[in-house]
């Protein structure tokens, strides 16, 4: 690439704008007349390295467990590290390598990471960030919702059978998102019998312990039961299970 400058003697200089950071370039001065053209000595000169320009992409594929990052990095020449900050706040507090890890040239590259293991129903903030010998560039903060999920229901063995009662027991894990408990029972599978369980709402990320105390039931006779949760992601039947009632005497 050449650039001209008109004179006669003296000192000129060109300005030059445009080059790519972190490169070497090459440089002579030169003059040309009606007889020849002629050149100077040779010199070089290495631009500096600037911080990676960064942008978070929105999250995509996203359920109630899991969801991809996505970003756009620009290494500006430099060999750029990228990472995804996320977390419930601003403050992030996990970070894992992005896909690819390292970037490098001077056009937008794509990175992602695909999370798993997260919490349903809830808002996770996230950034890109890259990191090159000239710095550190944070991509802006945005989040997304993870989706809710139907409850965790187990059936569990009746205990304290007598001749006209059993309590009946289940195990059910909201998935954050609150969740009515029942109890469906009968002398067959098709039930026909509700009562609310204690307790009648559940929440949280765990099992909690549900029951019902039943009383005047027939002696002698096999019930059959379930736990039921209900959520905004719709209802979950917990397994059939039986108990059988103690015979009286007559």
């Amino acid at each position: 690439t050449k650039t001209t400058e008109t004179g006669t003697t003296g000192v000129f200089s060109s300005n030059i704008t445009g080059l790519t950071p972190a490169t070497t370039y090459y440089y002579r001065a030169y003059v040309t007349s009606s007889v020849t053209t002629s050149y100077g000595a040779e010199f070089s000169f290495t631009t500096l390295a600037v911080a990676p320009t960064v942008v978070t992409n929105a999250a995509t594929a996203v359920s109630g467990t899991g969801a991809t990052l996505n970003g756009t990095v620009n290494a500006n020449n430099s060999s750029t590290a990228v990472t995804f900050e996320y977390g419930p706040t601003a403050a992030y507090g996990s970070t894992v390598n992005a896909t690819p890890a390292t970037v490098t040239g001077t056009s937008g590259s794509s990175v992602s990471y695909i999370l798993s293991g997260l919490t349903p129903n809830t808002t996770y903030h996230f950034r890109a960030v890259g990191a090159n010998v000239a710095g550190t560039t944070n991509g802006g903060d945005l989040t997304f919702t993870t989706s809710t999920v139907l409850p965790t229901v187990v059936t569990d063995a009746a205990t304290l059978i007598s001749a006209t009662g059993a309590t009946l027991n289940g195990t059910v894990n909201a998935n954050n998102a609150s969740t009515a408990v029942t109890f469906e029972y009968g002398t067959t599978v098709a039930y026909g019998n509700v009562v609310t369980a204690s307790p009648a709402t559940v929440t949280g990320v765990s099992g909690t312990p549900v029951s019902y105390i039943l009383s005047g039931l027939e002696p002698n006779t096999t019930y059959h039961y379930r736990a039921v949760g209900v959520n905004a992601a719709g209802t979950q039947n917990g397994s059939d299970v039986t108990f059988t009632t103690s015979a009286l005497a007559p």
